[in-house]
């Protein structure tokens, strides 16, 4: 079964793309970390969602579908940066499997979609990249924000290749014509079994045993099936026996027999045979890649052993040089006593410390001491202490060589898990559905014990919004006694009384600065409506989101700047809401209480959207503006 497209078949993606020149770009989704969706639209035409699964897939389909409601990082970075730019090319790079899709608006932009290997997406300007949605380095290349772009070598085109070339490759190669066709030329093994039948040429004949005139039929074949492809203009979907084969431009001689179902459009056959690919299928490609993670920890078990036995290697003939001169009389003695052995006929056994001699390659092994030496006796104390330092240098640059192997693995490793999790983490937040939005979550907010509304303004404009909207003859207004503090306005209904205002204080409090200074405690305080005014003193300047109060302030208590974050019910909704513990413990049985701190907020965040399986910006909205420390928590578990 067809696991991506091929280059043959990325040309012919891109032949189709050009139909949306001069389409604009109206969204960008993300419904999994492999798949990303850009919505293009034209005046007149409607929209259409290009689809890119990474490393695999590209094709375009009419129909929308069910999308996150919240996007991922990328896609909202390809949001702020190409919505509503102009597509003003799709062009394929040379021959490989790579689409670059240029557009414009006050900027020019490519959208770089890798279709080989693990795949990517890189969005470049002025030839530097913004962002990929992997970060990856090679010996070659550097895939990484603000790097400059560059392209992967090139491979080879056989469309255009001189006869010289395609036969220099073969008579190269010392595999078999099939599999030099598909990995020299990077035409994958379909597209060169199809061009071996076309060409009446035997795949499993080794490559060097091609002639002159059988290459000029390979490449006959090859330049037929890019017409074919170019005058078709159609897909087919193959299938054997109701098993999915393959999706391709063209008719294939290699699948005569087999079922066609034809489109009118390659891209329209692509999104069919990808929506059909069975679950038990993905299911094995997931295995699959569970196995390419075993093999890539042998092959660092195998690169760590063979590193560390040459640096013990290296190590060791270093310090049996050094040796040589600390015993430099002694082996002077026997190499001189050795060689008049030897100029009289004689036998070295009786040398003190003998072990053996070669006389082929003059090697003599003698102990000496605790220690035992391989010397030349043809050969001085110095040149017998250089041979083990040159063993030593090129025992030092053997291991330099296997180092940035060893480092590439734990790359590909480190990279394999990095895909995993962000694949998990998107599988997650895919699954999980926002709660109801209410008209008071614009602001800050919280349902007190008594059962009151409280709201708090979030910076100067929402300040001043929530106080001309909401501050109502009947309602309470509450402050901290700190510069830089919100406004609260507490809707007052039946019931509602002293312990909602000192609730309401500690609300203002926690989420003014005090919260960003880490103060322990802190004051605020409550007023009527009819106090609160826009109106300076004569002479004086209030600035945006500030007001001036007038009269008597009713105070409350010292106390600890602390919130509480939960899970409760509000008209018969599940709501994740941050306010006063006792609001909190009122409301909810499951829920953490929290204090200005030394966790990331961010961070703080993704646990506690696991632990209610809410979206993270749901708990992003309601925290206070500051980092934070975990007091005690009950029915909910926290892992950071």
């Amino acid at each position: 079964m067809k696991k991506a497209l091929s280059s043959f078949d990325v040309g012919a993606i891109v032949r189709e793309l050009q139909t949306y020149i001069d389409w604009r770009v109206d969204k960008i989704y993300q419904p999994n970390n492999r798949h990303i969706v850009i919505s293009i639209k034209s005046p007149g035409e409607g929209k259409a969602f290009l689809h890119f699964r990474v490393g695999e897939w590209l094709y375009v389909s009419k129909e929308g579908q069910d999308m996150p409601q919240h996007p991922s990082d990328f896609a909202m970075m390809l949001r702020k940066r190409v919505t509503n730019c102009r597509v003003a090319g799709i062009e394929q790079q040379g021959f490989d499997r790579i689409v670059v899709v240029r557009l414009e608006k006050d900027d020019v932009h490519q959208l770089v979609l890798e279709l080989f290997g693990k795949g990517n997406a890189i969005l470049v300007k002025d030839g530097m990249i913004v962002q990929p949605l992997t970060s990856r380095t090679w010996r070659h290349r550097d895939v990484k924000a603000k790097r400059e772009f560059e392209f992967p070598p090139p491979v080879p085109d056989p469309s255009s290749m001189p006869l010289e070339d395609l036969l220099d490759i073969l008579k190269g190669s010392e595999s078999d014509v099939l599999r030099t066709l598909a990995t020299k030329l990077n035409l994958g093994g379909t597209y060169s079994e199809e061009i071996c039948e076309r060409a009446h040429v035997d795949r499993e004949r080794p490559a060097q045993d091609i002639s002159k005139e059988e290459a000029m039929e390979l490449m006959a074949a090859v330049n037929e099936i890019i017409e074919d492809i170019r005058s078709e203009n159609r897909g087919y979907v193959v299938t054997k026996e109701g098993e999915l084969v393959d999706a391709v431009p063209l008719r294939m001689a290699i699948y005569d027999g087999y079922e066609h179902r034809e489109f009118e459009a390659f891209s329209e056959c692509v999104r069919n045979y990808v929506e059909s690919i069975p679950e038990s299928v993905k299911t094995v490609d997931k295995k699959a890649n569970q196995g390419e993670l075993d093999r890539l920890k042998r092959k660092l078990a195998q690169q760590e052993e063979a590193a560390l036995d040459l640096q013990r290697e290296w190590k060791k003939a270093q310090a049996e040089g050094d040796a040589v001169f600390v015993s430099y009389g002694d082996i002077a003695h026997i190499l001189l006593t050795a060689k008049d052995h030897l100029s009289q006929s004689k036998g070295l056994t009786d040398l003190p410390g003998f072990v053996s001699f070669d006389r082929k390659s003059a090697k003599l092994r003698i102990d000496v001491g605790e220690a035992t030496y391989d010397l030349d006796v043809n050969g001085t104390v110095e040149s017998n202490a250089q041979r083990y330092y040159e063993k030593s240098k090129k025992l030092k640059a053997k291991l330099e060589g296997v180092l940035p192997a060893l480092e590439d693995t734990r790359a590909a490793i480190a990279e394999w898990d990095r895909e995993r999790k962000a694949a998990i983490e998107q599988s997650t937040a895919s699954d999980v559905k926002p709660t109801k939005r209410f008209w008071f979550e614009r602001y800050r907010w919280f349902v007190s014990s008594e059962g009151a509304i409280v709201l708090g303004g979030k910076d100067a404009r929402t300040n001043d919004m929530l106080v001309k909207k909401h501050l109502k003859t009947g309602d309470r207004y509450a402050h901290a006694d700190i510069h830089g503090a919100p406004s609260v306005v507490v809707k007052m209904a039946e019931g509602v009384g002293e312990q909602t205002l000192a609730e309401a204080c500690k609300f203002a409090v926690a989420t003014s600065k005090a919260w960003n200074a880490k103060l322990g405690t802190g004051v605020g305080y409550w007023v009527l409506p009819e106090q609160v005014s826009k109106s300076p003193q004569s002479g004086e300047f209030l600035a945006r989101g500030a007001f001036v109060i007038r009269g008597k302030r009713n105070y409350s208590d010292k106390a600890e700047i602390m919130l509480g974050l939960g899970e409760v019910e509000f008209e018969g909704e599940r709501k994740i809401m941050c306010g006063p513990v006792e609001a909190v413990k009122a409301r909810g049985k499951r829920y953490a209480l929290i204090r200005p701190g030394a966790i990331d907020k961010n961070a703080f965040a993704k646990a506690a959207a696991r632990a209610f399986h809410v979206p993270i910006e749901e708990v992003q909205r309601v925290l206070p503006p500051g980092n934070i420390d975990i007091v005690e928590s009950f029915g909910v578990e926290l892992r950071l």
